[in-house]
């Protein structure tokens, strides 16, 4: 029997020991699913609390929705202001350049590492399979991501142009991605050290994510947009 995937799957840890969060399936006699996930608790330190997935990703959703308050006007304003500087132009595509190599190398070594584990023997092989594949699914993205920058060929108004169009379209990508594969994709490309405290998904956003709502959050290229909108996370 297959077994079932799950959206957070490997993506999650407990703010209090450092322990990965594990989920479980379970289904009440009125065939109602529903999917919780835990602590593994493997320092013994923690109580053994359970959190619904769809609790998790309320605020999951909260992002999204605040990417598609950005309007198109607005995607040229940030685009033409940040062209304006030659220097920022060249700065922005060389650290995202820098942080997808850095990122990829250390996925690699972490890979390497884990096969002579393996090899070793001081893993068995399901777990060995698990983690592998969970490197790979991140150096497949990183791979993506670095084929858009280069697309660009440092052109730095296609680069953020297609940076903010992603994310103002990012509830609707992440809703069409049918498998949990898919959206845990995703995830691990929009968010950066996700953790659950007191039952509460806490996270920061992954660059250049982070810094499409930082400048979309500054009033003077949001001119007339609403003034009640959130902090970014």
């Amino acid at each position: 029997m297959k077994s079932r995937d799950y959206v957070f799957k490997g993506l999650l840890r407990c703010q209090n020991c450092g322990c990965s969060m594990t989920p479980e399936y379970h289904r009440k006699t009125n065939g109602k699913e529903y999917i919780l996930y835990s602590c593994t608790n493997a320092k013994g330190i923690c109580k053994r609390e359970y959190v619904n997935e769809s609790n998790l990703l309320k605020p999951i959703y909260e992002i999204l929705d605040k990417f598609g308050t950005i309007s198109e006007k607005t995607q040229e304003d940030l685009v033409a202001e940040l062209r304006k500087n030659t220097e920022k132009e060249v700065v922005f595509h060389k650290t995202q350049m820098h942080r997808i190599h850095n990122e990829y190398e250390s996925a690699k070594k972490k890979d390497d590492r884990l096969l002579e584990v393996f090899l070793d023997e001081r893993i068995p092989k399901d777990d060995y399979d698990r983690k592998h594949q969970e490197i790979q699914d991140k150096l497949q993205l990183l791979n993506i991501e670095l084929e858009e920058y280069q697309k660009a060929d440092y052109n730095y108004q296609t680069t953020v142009s297609t940076v903010i169009s992603v994310a103002r379209r990012a509830r609707s990508i992440f809703e069409n991605c049918s498998e949990p594969a898919e959206k845990r994709a995703f995830l691990s490309f929009l968010l950066q050290n996700p953790t659950v405290k007191a039952k509460k998904l806490d996270f920061t956003l992954a660059s250049p994510f982070n810094l499409v709502l930082e400048l979309a959050d500054c009033p003077t290229w949001l001119r007339g947009s609403d003034s009640n909108r959130q902090p970014t996370r």
